[in-house]
C-alpha cells in the first residue's frame, strides 16, 4: 500500500508560527528550514518532514529523522522504508511505503515560457507538447511524470531528456526494469504524478493534521 499525506501550508501558517512547527523536528533540520527566504517555502519544507515523521510513526517504524541519509545525487532515503516529498505553491505531499521505491511530483499550473524547457524533452515529446491543443497542459503532464521518475530513480535533472514517455503507456523501462506511472487527481489547478517500482493496488490519501 502507498500512503500519501497532503496539506495546504497556508492553513498551517494561520494556526502555527514556524518556531512551533520546528519544535517537533530535530535540530539539524532547523538550519535547513531557515535557509529559505520565503516563509511559505520554509513551512513547506517543515510540513513535508512532519508528514514523513507521522508516516513512520503510523507504520510502527523508527521516526528519528536524524537517520535520513543521502545518495550521491542528494536523494534522501531511510533504511527499510521508501518515501518522497514534493511541494508546489501552497500544497505539500509526502508518499511513504514499505513495498518499493517511489517518486512523486506535484505542480500548480502556472504560465511558463515553454521554450526554456525544451532541452528537458526528447524531440518526439517536444513535438507532442507544441502540437497539442493545450501545449501548457501537455507540458505539465510530461513534467510531473518525468520529475517523479528521476526522484524514484534517485538521479538528477540532467537525466530528464534521457527518458522518453509515451502518452498511451503508464509505465516505462529503465535498464530492464519496469517502472509504473500514475496520475492523481488533486484539484483542477494541479498536476500530480507518481512513479513506483511496484504497481500499487491501493493508494490512501490522508489529510495531514498535527
Amino acid at each position: 500500500m502507498l500512503r500519501i499525506y497532503y496539506a495546504d501550508s497556508t492553513v498551517f501558517q494561520e494556526q502555527f508560527n514556524l518556531d512551533k512547527l520546528l519544535s517537533f523536528l530535530p535540530q539539524s533540520l532547523h538550519v535547513r528550514a531557515l535557509r529559505y527566504r520565503r516563509p511559505q517555502d520554509a513551512f513547506n519544507f517543515v510540513l513535508g518532514k512532519l508528514m514523513l515523521k507521522k508516516g513512520l510513526e503510523e507504520l510502527g517504524l523508527d521516526n528519528n529523522l536524524e537517520k535520513i541519509l543521502f545518495n550521491k545525487n542528494e536523494k534522501p532515503y531511510l533504511e527499510n522504508v521508501f518515501f518522497n516529498i514534493s511541494h508546489s505553491g501552497r500544497y505539500v505531499v509526502c508518499a511513504i511505503t514499505q513495498d518499493g521505491e517511489v517518486g512523486i511530483d506535484i505542480e500548480i499550473l502556472n504560465e511558463v515560457l515553454l521554450k526554456d524547457f525544451e532541452m528537458n524533452f526528447t524531440k518526439k515529446e517536444w513535438s507532442n507538447i507544441t502540437l497539442h491543443t493545450f501545449p501548457l497542459k501537455k507540458f505539465y503532464w510530461y513534467w510531473v511524470r518525468k520529475e517523479s521518475i528521476i526522484k524514484a530513480l534517485g538521479v538528477n535533472l540532467s537525466y530528464l531528456n534521457q527518458i522518453e514517455l509515451e502518452s498511451g503507456k503508464d509505465f516505462f523501462i529503465d535498464n530492464g526494469q519496469r517502472w509504473f506511472l500514475k496520475d492523481l487527481q488533486f484539484g483542477h489547478e494541479c498536476f500530480f504524478a507518481i512513479c513506483s517500482a511496484v504497481e500499487f493496488e491501493k493508494i490512501e490519501m490522508v489529510l495531514f493534521k498535527i
